[in-house]
């Protein structure tokens, strides 16, 4: 989409991107046709102003080697993305306002995994006074203190360590994102939090019926408490079929990663790198989707929820398929389009593609 954003006074803002493992992981990153989901040039041409950055870190890197790989994360976005004159790292709304009006992407941080503060308190208030301003409890395995949906209940949710991480959590002002999390550990945040939650990159279980996905009841009550649910464009969470589908494929692979694991203990680098590949293989001679799906998890949400808890979670860099017609940030005038021809008026898209997620933020200004 090589014309100019006609929707540039927008503020498109999306809360969970994986574009930080694609810098460290390609040095090709910045060249101009590099394949990343997420560029600035790329963010410029669809108008993206703001995104929040998850240091997503495998689960297979823990127990030891979780925080050394959140750390390197953070270290090449602050060479490679931050010393650049179009990004900057943002902790607060303010300073975000400050670089929207110096025409440079806002960028959060957030921890994706809680395996990476390796049950330390210490090290979570650690992340937050480098400027890490949110964490997700799980990804697709349990952590030490609390139950993934990814993985067989171990926990029963969360443990007492987990809840204490919670109440640290609300005292420091640090995002709960529920997101991979098991519904009882969900529940049990629920019952523990003072502070509003979100689901940064999260679906519709109505729509989508996987562990993965948000019930009604939760989206009602996130809502209700003033959070924040940002709707992933991954077609396996959008579309059952898709995903049923996805989980035959992994079958067809299990053993052929499951020799790699064997040959590989011990390093988790190469164990990552395969696990990227078995992703490519379990989305192959799927079905497609489009915008479309992205929208009804967005007209869903708005209807159980309302207006003003739902925006867009893309987990774009972080998922091997898109819809066919939103395949990066340059194709956010799309959605917006979309959006527009579905019904809703002018403010309330403007809410969905942003503000939304601002004024869930706000909250936690220090």
């Amino acid at each position: 989409m090589n014309q100019k954003n006609k929707f540039n006074d927008l503020l498109i803002f999306d809360s969970h991107c994986d574009t930080a493992n694609v810098i460290y992981d390609q040095s090709s990153y910045f060249i101009k046709e590099n394949n990343a989901h997420l560029t600035l040039e790329k963010a410029k041409m669809g108008g993206l102003k703001a995104q929040i950055f998850a240091l997503y870190v495998n689960p297979v890197y823990a127990p030891h080697q979780s925080l050394k790989r959140a750390l390197k994360l953070y270290n090449v976005l602050e060479k490679r993305l931050f010393s650049t004159e179009q990004a900057v790292k943002v902790t607060s709304t303010s300073e975000m306002k400050y670089a929207l009006e110096q025409n440079k992407l806002a960028c959060w941080l957030s921890l994706e995994s809680g395996d990476i503060i390796e049950n330390s308190i210490d090290i979570l208030e650690f992340f937050y006074h480098l400027g890490i301003r949110c964490m997700t409890l799980t990804h697709t395995k349990n952590t030490d203190w609390a139950d993934s949906s990814g993985d067989a209940p171990e926990h029963d949710g969360l443990t007492k360590l987990g809840r204490e991480i919670i109440t640290t959590m609300n005292k420091i002002g640090m995002i709960i994102d529920i997101s991979h999390a098991a519904d009882k550990t969900v529940e049990d945040v629920l019952e523990i939090t003072s502070a509003p939650i979100m689901a940064s990159h999260s679906c519709s279980r109505a729509l989508c019926d996987i562990p993965r996905n948000l019930s009604d009841d939760f989206i009602k009550e996130i809502s209700e408490r003033n959070g924040y649910i940002g709707v992933n464009f991954f077609p396996g969470f959008l579309n059952k079929t898709i995903y049923e589908k996805m989980m035959s494929n992994l079958e067809t692979h299990k053993e052929w990663f499951s020799k790699i694991c064997k040959k590989n203990i011990g390093n988790p680098d190469k164990i990552n790198e395969a696990e990227m590949e078995l992703y490519s293989k379990i989305v192959q001679n799927l079905d497609s989707v489009d915008v479309s799906s992205v929208i009804a998890h967005i007209t869903h949400i708005v209807d159980i929820g309302g207006i003003n808890c739902v925006g867009i979670g893309s987990d774009f860099d972080g998922i091997p398929l898109t819809p066919t017609n939103l395949t990066d940030v340059s194709d956010y005038p799309i959605l917006i389009e979309g959006l527009i021809e579905k019904g809703f008026n002018q403010k309330d898209v403007a809410k969905i593609m942003g503000l939304n997620l601002m004024h869930f933020l706000k909250q936690f200004d220090r």
